[in-house]
């Protein structure tokens, strides 16, 4: 899939690839850093995707630049809602559900999206900015050779 109807170009006001220090008037709270990955929720987040309600939203930053965003979903109930909205906002999406896991992907031009969920761990959202998550994955990949050389 090259593309998908409605392709979000970023989260909740914030647009894929937009600076950390850009996002004045908003206080993110850290939760981790991992070399240039970054970690944080937004104080005050409202925890609502449309008529769902959400358990957390996590907010991804490489090198300080917005790349991904995590939704975790604590019901099916939940995760139906979010489907039913995706599936009318974004069409169906490819359905890779396996075992017990109910999972869809959307692809874009430059967003990757995932919607899953499975009793065992619940549901998520996964919003992925290419762009920046391949240079992620090359930093990663880099390093992980380094590492083998240096053993």
């Amino acid at each position: 899939m090259d593309a998908f109807p409605n392709e979000p170009m970023g989260f909740r006001g914030i647009l894929w690839g937009q600076r950390l220090e850009s996002l004045t008037g908003r206080t993110f709270l850290p939760l981790s850093e991992e070399g240039d990955v970054s970690s944080y929720r937004l104080q005050n987040d409202s925890l609502r995707i449309g008529n769902a309600e959400v358990s957390d939203i996590i907010y991804r930053f490489f090198r300080h630049r917005f790349y991904r965003a995590t939704v975790l979903i604590d019901s099916y109930e939940n995760f139906a809602r979010i489907k039913e909205s995706f599936f009318d906002s974004y069409g169906e999406g490819v359905s890779v559900s396996r075992e017990e896991t109910e999972t869809y992907y959307w692809s874009g031009a430059e967003l990757d999206l995932s919607l899953e969920f499975s009793e065992a761990t619940c549901g998520r959202i996964e919003y992925s900015f290419r762009p920046i998550h391949k240079q992620e994955e090359k930093k990663a990949k880099l390093k992980a050779i380094q590492d083998w050389d240096q053993a």
